[in-house]
């Protein structure tokens, strides 16, 4: 068998076929196992930062269903503007917690019917944050009211 002969045979056809079926189903295998990879890492990085940014539960997951009132905050925050940096804020909480809220250019900021800009901001200033949770703990505000003085 020569190979022009070997090219054009069935034997030749079936392996070709094989092995690209092969190849693509290490594809997307290896695509899958990254998909879980980020996660898992979005999911435990998430969990290990909960306590510090959130406060979580202080007697742990069992007891705070069971009646502590502190993850009500877990996607915005209400209290008082203790700093300001570029587009981060740190929030004093209600329970004197130290929460850290990210702002985008897609974060509406309202002072009563008013649209204002980070830069308007002020340190003490009371607002309302609502977002949601990023991989590092932080608050991502989709929302931002000021309260009035």
């Amino acid at each position: 068998m020569n190979t022009p002969e070997f090219l054009e045979s069935k034997a030749f056809r079936i392996t070709v076929i094989v092995i690209a079926c092969l190849i693509v189903l290490s594809v997307v295998f290896r695509v899958g196992v990254s998909v879980g990879y980020r996660r898992a890492a979005f999911s435990y990085q998430w969990g290990e930062n909960y306590h510090r940014n959130f406060g979580g539960p202080r007697g742990g997951f069992i007891q705070g269903f069971l009646g502590d009132k502190s993850l009500l905050e877990s996607h915005g925050v209400f209290g008082q503007i203790v700093s300001i940096d570029n587009q981060t804020l740190v929030i004093k909480g209600g329970d004197h917690t130290e929460k850290i809220v990210t702002t985008s250019t897609d974060t509406e900021i309202m002072r009563l019917r008013e649209q204002i800009k980070i830069s308007d901001l002020k340190t003490n200033n009371s607002i309302v944050v609502i977002g949601e949770p990023n991989s590092k703990g932080q608050i991502e505000a989709k929302i931002i009211r000021v309260l009035p003085q």
